[in-house]
């Protein structure tokens, strides 16, 4: 069976495009996902600046100023039509006010059948006219404009008035809204909107440089053949140099070294061959013995 080497320069370059390519979606996924958060947050920023701006705020005024024109316009046409309908009940319940009145003009001649049937008619004739006479006074006090009838119940709920008094409420509301429009538009209403948005840009931001930071890590993984090749290459000059420097003086002293040791080196040669001798000679008076 062939045995398969791992540590081939074939494999090295797979690996290191795969790391390569792994370096890279994790890059592209943090850009795409810090990015648009990031751009997110910058949308709606400028929303809010553009919501509170002064063009805006000048374009909402103007919105609000027709819209309460519009109002005050239906209101005045309503409260003719209260006025209207006011002199039409009165002009209805006038005949039988007048015979009331016929009625409790009569000579009292005493308590006989002729006054309590005087007495029943009246009552009859106001009972009549009551809810008329009622609508009458409830038409007179939302027309009043010393005192706010609208706001009650009474006046809301009245089939004359419920109309007049709903345009009117919502006349008011609007006045509202315009007084209160400089409060709306304030330094501290947009700073606390924007601040919603501040998350966006650093979690954004943080998933960028961490995913910047991982994806460089992966892909120095791919570099480091070069990198050990340029910190020996980076490093041969100087050792070169060294070397080439030092070889004189390492030399000399080796000279030196070996000129000084020569005689004794010498010494230690001629005991050593002297006791070579004298072994010998031993040995050849054994053998002739």
């Amino acid at each position: 069976m062939e045995k398969k080497e791992i540590l081939t320069e074939e494999n090295y370059l797979k690996g290191k495009k795969k790391i390569k390519s792994i370096a890279l979606i994790v890059l592209t996924i943090g850009l795409l996902l810090g990015g648009s958060l990031i751009i997110t947050g910058i949308v709606k920023q400028n929303a809010v600046n553009e919501k509170y701006s002064e063009e805006n705020k000048a374009k909402e005024l103007q919105q609000l100023e027709s819209e309460k024109q519009q109002l005050s316009n239906q209101v005045e046409e309503e409260k003719q039509n209260l006025i209207k309908s006011k002199e039409d009940l009165e002009a209805k319940i006038k005949p039988i006010e007048d015979e009331i009145k016929n009625l409790k003009r009569v000579t009292f001649t005493g308590f006989d059948d002729a006054y309590y049937a005087r007495q029943d008619k009246i009552e009859e004739l106001n009972e009549s006219i009551a809810v008329d006479k009622k609508s009458i006074d409830v038409i007179e006090n939302a027309l009043d404009e010393s005192f706010d009838h609208c706001a009650f119940d009474s006046a809301k709920n009245n089939n004359y008035t419920s109309s007049y008094c709903s345009l009117k409420n919502e006349l008011k509301a609007k006045n509202g809204e315009i007084y209160l429009l400089d409060n709306k538009y304030t330094d501290f209403n947009k700073k606390f909107e924007s601040e919603k948005y501040v998350p966006f840009y650093i979690v954004g931001g943080f998933i960028l440089i961490v995913s910047i930071m991982i994806s460089g890590s992966i892909y120095m993984m791919t570099k480091r053949r070069e990198i050990a090749a340029f910190s020996a290459q980076q490093m041969m000059p100087i050792a070169q140099e060294g070397i080439e420097k030092m070889a004189p003086s390492v030399g000399k002293a080796g000279a030196s070294i070996a000129k000084e040791m020569a005689p004794t080196y010498g010494q230690i040669a001629k005991e050593i061959s002297k006791g070579i001798k004298e072994g010998l000679k031993g040995e050849e008076k054994k053998e002739k013995k």
